[in-house]
């Protein structure tokens, strides 16, 4: 008799366990190790009462550099309920793009207004809304790339995201988000022994400029997101300094104390092979520096990669950044990497990263591998998602076999981007014949949005 009860709640759990193909856990997670699997659908459920959901609206902009506020809400994520959690909007393309539908972006600050509250550890979350993403998987599919090449980049998970207003919403289907691990103390600790340095976000900084001796020039531009001590500030200034003013020896003898040249030129591939130009190649923002000891190296971390595979609006045709240079893939102005580019040593780094990457993590077949994983992870939640067109989800992946016009619901137009499978395809192609010396590339120019 055991075991046929045995039997019985093992069915039971399949029953319970598996939606639409996708392994839900049967309890919460116990560690953010548990929680941030890519190939997982959580549900988060989130309740704010008729007041506060009127709050999140910003009062001095409906676009970009709009100033976000903080309401209290209560959530459930994965299982576990919290309660008055911060809550609030996010996103400068996303959140414009989102206007006029319920499906925004939102951060989760757990101990914002219940000090040393926690999710697994978290103190921060990001719920990103994908309305720019026909193909759903752009961002956690760049980020398990960097994760794969030992990059220090946020963790992420997918989630099925619910949202109920007493009186105006209940149990509200917003759609399939994008999970994304916050760049704060924890993360900082975890990949870097200590979340005590300096830590900034740099913003509309190209040229990374030298601004004089006085910190305070530096806070607008290059936005710290933690405490600044005098030393950490000499450093920044100093590193800067040696960019704009140093003659091209003391720039070489000096600029490996202050930078790790290999995991830069790794980094600096990444960026283009992905064609991402939403980012320090182009716009001079979307990446944090970290600094973990005052006399130590900064550390350059990828932010905001949802315009990855050629899909930034006003960085060029799709062609143009399917064929995206190697030899300089940055803006005019970017001094850094106009400098470390005249380096011999620099130069053979980053091609052997590049060419390494195109046969290994970004090959055909492994790139591949990895888009019909996580295809077959969001499907069925995208097959719901009234935000989402179902048919063009499936055009970023396979052929289809009769021309089909975008789907519209839920009055929403379904923004249009380069097809996952044709940048692959093209991506490969272009930087075959680069580095075969057949063609030059596209190098992208300085353009307002």
């Amino acid at each position: 008799m055991k075991i046929h009860f045995k039997i019985l709640a093992r069915i039971v759990c399949l029953w319970g366990c598996v939606s639409g193909g996708i392994e839900v856990e049967a309890v919460s997670p116990k560690t953010a190790a548990a929680f941030f699997q890519d190939t997982k659908v959580w549900d988060v459920v989130l309740t704010v009462s008729p007041e506060n959901y009127a709050a999140l609206e910003p009062r001095n902009s409906k676009g970009f550099g709009a100033d976000f506020e903080y309401v209290r809400a209560n959530v459930k994520v994965a299982g576990k309920a919290l309660e008055n959690v911060g809550l609030r909007y996010k996103g400068n393309s996303s959140f414009s793009t989102a206007r006029g539908i319920l499906k925004k972006s939102f951060k989760i600050d757990f101990n914002r207004f219940v000090k040393g509250q926690k999710f697994v550890g978290l103190t921060k979350l990001n719920l990103n809304n994908n309305v720019l993403d026909p193909s759903q998987i752009r961002e956690v599919l760049a980020y398990r790339l960097w994760r794969k090449l030992e990059l220090p980049g946020s963790r992420t998970a997918f989630a099925r995201v619910t949202l109920t207003v007493p009186g105006q919403y209940d149990k509200k289907l917003l759609g399939l988000y994008a999970v994304v691990e916050q760049v704060n103390g924890p993360f900082l600790k975890e990949r870097f022994g200590t979340g005590e340095g300096l830590l900034l976000k740099p913003e509309r900084s190209l040229a990374m400029p030298y601004l004089g001796e006085a910190f305070a020039e530096y806070e607008r531009v290059y936005v710290p997101k933690s405490n600044v001590k005098p030393r950490q500030a000499k450093r920044l200034i100093a590193f800067t300094r040696l960019i704009s003013q140093a003659d091209d020896a003391a720039f070489s003898e000096q600029i490996g104390d202050f930078i790790g040249l290999g995991q830069f030129a790794r980094f600096t591939a990444t960026h283009t092979v992905l064609s991402h130009l939403d980012s320090f190649l182009l716009r001079g923002h979307n990446y944090y520096l970290y600094l973990p000891k005052a006399v130590g190296k900064f550390a350059f971390l990828p932010w905001d990669v949802n315009s990855t595979f050629a899909s930034h609006r006003s960085a060029g045709s799709p062609e143009q950044q399917f064929d995206l240079s190697v030899k300089k893939p940055f803006a005019k102005g970017q001094r850094l990497l106009e400098r470390l580019m005249k380096l011999e040593s620099f130069r053979e780094s980053y091609v052997g990263e590049l060419k390494k990457l195109v046969v290994t993590h970004f090959s055909k077949e492994a790139i591949g591998r990895d888009m019909a994983e996580l295809r077959k992870a969001v499907e069925s939640t995208v097959r719901e998602d009234e935000y989402s067109d179902y048919r063009e989800f499936v055009n970023n992946f396979e052929t289809p076999k009769a021309a089909a016009s975008p789907e519209r619901r839920g009055g929403f137009r379904v923004v249009r981007k380069p097809l996952l499978r044709d940048f692959v395809a093209k991506r490969h192609e272009s930087i075959a014949a680069q580095l075969a010396g057949e063609r030059e590339g596209y190098t992208p120019g300085s353009r307002r949005r």
